[in-house]
């Protein structure tokens, strides 16, 4: 059994060989799917100048261009390899570095000049564990893609070693990113935007509630003054300590939004490494968090065909259900108010707290 594990680890490890490098490719510009995306990353170039894995003091501002191949359907895995072919794969097409934070905010309040007023929004993602920067990047084009979001977005790329075995080097890295998703997310909510949104996945949720947290201490008020909508997407913290990160609020974004799922495989096993009984992203009774005004969203109905850590990306009967909203915005902060009420098989309510599980149509 232990040489089946080393050999499972080893062939992960060596399927991750080609990851880091992510070659740009102008002849993509030409593609008809492209996507334009901001970065804000901490990760140090390597010596082939790709981002890679190591931590870096000084950010780096990015304007990209992905190109989403004509053979992605909805809830695929973004596939792209060290020599991609843009019929196949996505691809980088353009990388315009930004010469500061100042400057990224000026290009992304541009970015919305013409919008309609609803569109006027930025959404700033943080991915979670085992991602290199092209999976962070592909996948926040895949979700805008896919759920045809409006206005802007931001891939806010903190430095994960991009491997299984990397787990203890990425919440480091979590940690050590808390003060460069404080800034990123100031100078933000000084765009030009109508709302900005948040949405974190895995261990980027923790990193996230330790930045909010600390903004709070200094600051009270500030988080739901600025952020208009908050989701969590399979959360990868105790639930003790996603209540202790909470305890200087005194709101939160409305809404603020939990995706969960019991299935979720990865959150079972970070459950075993951390000897943590259970995950945030595995909760489904709102009792324990029945003092916060939040929205559980239960989705362990569906499945995304892999270890359903990425369920909200990967299921294409759970897209299809959150597009009836008609944008990304809708299922944050819905024009109307029932409107995850009504998608749901079953409904719990624990004071201010509601649990709302749905099910494939």
């Amino acid at each position: 059994m232990r040489q089946l594990i080393l050999m499972t680890t080893f062939l992960m490890l060596a399927a991750c060989a080609d990851r880091i490098t992510a070659p740009i490719q102008p002849a993509a510009l030409n593609a008809p799917n492209t996507r334009q995306i901001f970065v804000v990353t901490n990760r140090r170039r390597n010596a082939e100048g790709y981002l890679a894995t190591s931590r870096d003091t000084d950010l780096t501002y990015l304007d990209t261009i992905v190109s989403i191949p004509p053979t992605h359907s909805a809830g695929a895995a973004p596939t792209f390899k060290a020599k991609p072919d843009p019929e196949k794969h996505f691809v980088i097409a353009k990388e315009t570095p930004i010469a500061s934070l100042p400057d990224l905010a000026k290009q992304v309040s541009a970015s919305l000049a013409g919008n309609p007023r609803r569109n006027r929004e930025v959404t700033v993602f943080v991915h979670g564990f085992y991602n290199t920067y092209q999976d962070s990047l592909f996948r926040i084009a895949q979700l805008q893609n896919d759920f045809d979001m409006p206005g802007t977005v931001v891939n806010f790329a903190w430095a994960s070693a991009g491997s299984p075995l990397g787990y203890a080097h990425d919440r480091e890295s979590a940690l050590f990113s808390r003060d460069d998703l404080e800034r990123s997310l100031r100078a933000l909510a000084k765009s030009k935007s109508d709302r900005l949104l948040l949405v974190g996945h895995s261990l980027g949720t923790f990193l996230i509630t330790e930045t909010l947290r600390q903004i709070e201490h200094k600051e009270p008020g500030w988080t739901a003054r600025n952020i208009d909508a908050l989701a969590l997407i399979s959360p990868d913290m105790p639930v003790d300590l996603f209540l202790r990160n909470l305890e200087p609020f005194d709101d939160l974004p409305d809404p603020t939004v939990i995706l969960t799922s019991t299935e979720d495989s990865a959150l079972r096993l970070s459950s075993r490494i951390n000897r943590s009984s259970q995950r945030l992203g595995q909760l489904t009774n709102p009792d324990v968090l029945a003092d916060l005004p939040v929205i559980v969203f239960d989705v362990s109905s569906f499945t995304d065909g892999s270890s359903n850590h990425m369920t909200f990306a990967e299921s294409p009967a759970l897209i299809a259900l959150l597009r009836d909203a008609r944008s990304f915005d809708d299922l944050l902060a819905p024009d109307d108010p029932n409107f995850l009420l009504r998608q749901a098989e079953r409904v719990r309510v624990s004071n201010e707290a509601i649990a709302i599980q749905v099910n494939p149509g």
